[in-house]
Parts: C-alpha cells; structure tokens; sequence
C-alpha cells in the first residue's frame, strides 16, 4: 500500500497536467474557428443569427485565452508573449468596433476593418504562433 499511493499521486498530476496542457497548434485551431464565426457574422443582417455567431466568436476566443494561460510557462512560452499583445488588440477592435458596426447596419466599416487592421494583426497572430 505504501508503494502504491505514491505512484497513485504520480499518475494524477500526470493526468491533471496533460488535461491543461495546450500547444501552439491548439491555439491556431481555437484562432480559425474564432475567425470563422466572426467572418461569418460579416455576411448576416439577423440579430438573432449574430448573437448566435457572436457567442461562438466569444467561446473560441475564451479557447485561445485558455491556450495562451496554459503555455506561457512551458517551452511555447516565448511565441505567447509574441503572440499575446497582438490578440489583446485584436479582440479590443472587435468588441469596440467591428461587433458594434455590424449590430448597427454599418457592414462595410466592419469589413473595412476586418479586412484591414485587423487582418494584419491575424498575419501577425499566426506568424508568432506558427500557424499554417
């Protein structure tokens, strides 16, 4: 029994770390699919459609925050703090002025802005994080 319980308590802060363990592949996946709803909140007019894609934008975005907490003190660390400020600016112009633009009509001062700053900053994103 003696020899038991510390292998035990070996196995569950092996098992707890892989659960929280995240890798810049993860945080480029977590990054498209918040690209995606937000892409696809560009192209509808519905309320009801956009709360919807905007609480997916919000889900994956909560996802990569995730990512980025999980590897900033692991071997990624360095492409999180590359990573980090550019996303911080990112979601700062989405919440304050893409999201707004499109719940208030103005669709092509959130495609002016999606497809100009803000697709600048996703090249940076995945440059940093090495996404494909």
């Amino acid at each position: 029994m003696t020899r038991t319980l510390p292998l035990l308590a070996a196995a569950l802060l092996c098992s707890a770390a892989a659960v929280q363990a995240a890798t810049p592949a993860d945080a480029c996946k977590n990054l498209g699919e918040a690209r995606t709803h937000l892409v696809a909140m560009l192209g509808e007019a519905d309320a009801t459609k956009l709360d919807g894609l905007k609480a997916k934008v919000h889900e994956a975005s909560g996802k990569v925050d995730a990512d980025l907490a999980a590897m900033a003190a692991g071997p990624d660390a360095a492409k999180v703090t590359a990573f980090k400020p550019v996303w911080d600016a990112f979601k700062q112009t989405r919440e304050a002025e893409i999201i707004p633009a499109l719940y208030a009509g103005d669709k092509e001062k959130a495609k002016g802005l999606a497809t100009g700053v803000q697709a600048g900053r996703m090249k940076e994103m995945k440059g940093a994080m090495g996404c494909p």
